[in-house]
């Protein structure tokens, strides 16, 4: 058995809550996996890659729960890279990292400084820190339930946790900085849009009230229904809406007697067209000269679709998640790419599976 590697496993611990840098040095399907609070330098890349006799390193930005941990690239990567990512975190860690690979225009640009803890300190205990956070986003906030929050920029007491609490469920809020600027408002939308409610990216009592039993784990936003995901064991894969009245009856059926066959190949089918959707949006915009932040835009939407689609929908989800999907603009701009372009055809395919896990 592999030797531990102490410090990656204090890294990918650390990625719960800050954003890392990561480099990734393929190699078949085996590599060599980098973790930093800071950009790596090329030379500590090119030793590694030199040490191992692997090809180009893939690099970029890492962050949130080990089973749902985001790895932000900006060019598409190989469609090896989130078992490669997987299998090397389990043997040098021991822990069972499940990648979720995205395409960012700002992977690679330098992230400032969010005043986590040091590596290699003593990180808060998890249990304590999701409850502080779940705390802050309930209505009243972390004093409406005997905590006192600390004090933040332009007197938003709450606004860390929550911003904690969204990074955590795999929304990314951008720098954990108290301040309820533009990246939180679009992290608050995506938590809205996946949680069934308005998306208008207020935080009112109602988003407050479903964050807080989200981090509590009495809600599956960002994270999938219990049993795991894959069979992994995962929790924090992206997770369908709730639904309050479910018309499917629960009593009929469970998690555990579903056969999710038929929706994980729709699910996977639309995952890999999606992606490859992406990467022609960003060829595009290369060949072109734009900015890759112009292409950002679409590229968010082709994730937060993704990000959408859960492994293994509970049953009294799955009306509500079907739901959604027949409603989602995204998914209509997608399919109403032109054909010559990239033919998108997910809808129909992923509503006609999730009537199949009805029956």
């Amino acid at each position: 058995m592999a030797e531990v590697d102490a410090d990656l496993v204090t890294a990918l611990k650390l990625a719960k809550s800050k954003k890392l840098f990561f480099a990734f040095i393929p190699k078949g399907s085996d590599g060599k996996l980098i973790l930093s609070k800071k950009k790596i330098p090329p030379k500590e890349i090119a030793d590694a890659k030199k040490e191992l006799g692997g090809s180009n390193p893939i690099i970029g930005k890492c962050f949130g729960p080990i089973g749902n941990m985001v790895f932000q690239v900006v060019k598409q990567p190989p469609p090896t890279l989130e078992a490669a990512l997987k299998k090397v975190a389990k043997r040098d860690s021991g822990l069972t990292v499940i990648p979720n690979v995205q395409l960012a225009a700002d992977a690679e640009a330098e992230e400032p400084d969010a005043g986590a803890p040091e590596a290699g300190g003593t990180p808060p205990t998890p249990a304590k820190e999701v409850a502080d956070d779940a705390a802050a986003a309930a209505p009243g906030g972390a004093e409406a339930h005997g905590k006192t929050a600390p004090p933040a920029a332009g007197g938003q007491a709450n606004v860390t946790g929550i911003q904690k609490l969204l990074q955590r469920l795999g929304y990314d809020p951008g720098k954990i900085d108290g301040i309820m600027g533009p990246n939180t408002k679009e992290a608050i939308k995506k938590f809205q849009k996946a949680s069934g409610l308005p998306a208008d990216g207020n935080l009112n009592p109602t988003t407050q009230a479903a964050l807080a039993k989200a981090g509590k784990g009495g809600a599956a936003a960002g994270g999938a229904a219990p049993g795991g995901a894959d069979g992994a064991g995962a929790t924090g894969a992206p997770a369908a809406p709730q639904v309050q009245q479910p018309a499917l009856d629960a009593s009929s059926k469970d998690a555990g007697t579903l056969d999710y066959g038929y929706w994980d190949n729709a699910r996977k089918n639309a995952i890999t067209d999606l992606k490859a959707l992406a990467a022609k949006i960003a060829g595009a915009a290369k060949t072109a000269g734009t900015k890759p932040a112009d292409a950002g835009g679409v590229l968010k939407e082709i994730n937060t679709i993704i990000g959408m689609l859960p492994p293994k929908p509970a049953p009294q989800e799955i009306d509500k998640l079907a739901a959604v999907i027949r409603q989602d603009d995204a998914i209509t701009a997608a399919e109403e790419c032109p054909k010559h372009f990239h033919d998108v055809n997910i809808r129909k395919p992923l509503l006609e599976a999730l009537d199949g896990l009805r029956k």
